[in-house]
């Protein structure tokens, strides 16, 4: 039988075999069976019917999650640091491996919530300058050499009108060490920026850099308002409203009793610190 002839043979049968009698009779059972072939239970020789007329609708898209309010949020956040706390006591009280691995897990959960937190942290402070502190006070020594000429500078300016609307009330005790060390100091402030220096001596005795100095008559006990009696002792008062501001209690260097006048005067609470 020539080749040719062969395959007719052939695609003759395969023809006969594919018939609808012959399909009744070789169609597999629903078995998982595709034509053959197992593809599984979504895999059938001819599409399903619905089972149910739910089946017929449109699936529903997910629903859009709802953000969680501040107050949700700080419930879970309450719960979280109680568990983890609740962890550790139950890990240090009953230290079994599995009561030391979940408090470990819990810890390193918190380990990593903070290192976000600390990254956050510094991207905010390097993208908003008011909430960089080191904009106001510098860090950086080379940047803050610049800060103190500056400061150095302002003072100086401010310190020179001191006289205009400031004087000093000065207490002190004959015999007091500190007081004999710090006159020297307050009297070359006094001198260097021409304010008036009111001393008084709480005990009447002498102090040779403040000649002039008056008996306390309990001016120094009113001043203090309850205030610990500690000598020597600085008053700044300001001549235009009557407004005493104590700058000093105890022994100081001149630098700092600048310092501490020049804040007092110039700055407002919360400005500079």
């Amino acid at each position: 039988m020539p080749v040719w002839l062969k395959w007719v043979v052939a695609l003759v049968a395969a023809v006969t075999m594919a018939s609808p009698a012959s399909a009744q009779v070789r169609e597999p059972e629903r078995s998982g069976l595709y034509c053959g072939r197992d593809l599984g239970h979504w895999f059938y020789c001819s599409r399903p019917e619905p089972e149910s007329e739910e089946e017929l609708e449109p699936t529903a898209a997910p629903a859009t999650p709802i953000p969680a309010t501040r107050a949700q949020v700080l419930e879970e956040a309450q719960a979280y640091v109680a568990e983890l706390e609740n962890a550790r006591l139950i890990a240090a009280y009953s230290p079994t491996p599995e009561n030391v691995r979940y408090y470990q897990e819990l810890q390193y959960d918190a380990t990593e919530r903070a290192a976000v937190y600390t990254d956050h942290w510094r991207r905010n402070v390097w993208s908003d300058a008011s909430l960089d502190y080191t904009t106001r006070r510098p860090m950086a020594q080379f940047a803050n050499h610049t800060f103190v000429d500056e400061r150095a500078a302002e003072m100086e300016t401010d310190l020179a009108n001191l006289s205009d609307d400031y004087g000093l009330f000065y207490f002190y005790r004959s015999d007091c060490p500190y007081c004999q060390r710090f006159s020297p100091v307050l009297r070359a402030f006094a001198d260097r920026y021409g304010v008036e220096v009111r001393a008084i001596s709480v005990d009447g005795g002498p102090m040779p850099d403040f000649p002039n100095a008056t008996l306390d008559r309990g001016e120094f006990a009113r001043l203090l308002e309850g205030r610990e009696s500690v000598v020597p002792a600085v008053l700044l008062l300001d001549t235009a409203t009557n407004t005493p501001h104590w700058v000093t209690f105890g022994l100081i260097s001149g630098q700092e009793l600048a310092e501490r006048i020049f804040v007092t005067m110039s700055r407002e609470v919360g400005e500079d610190f």
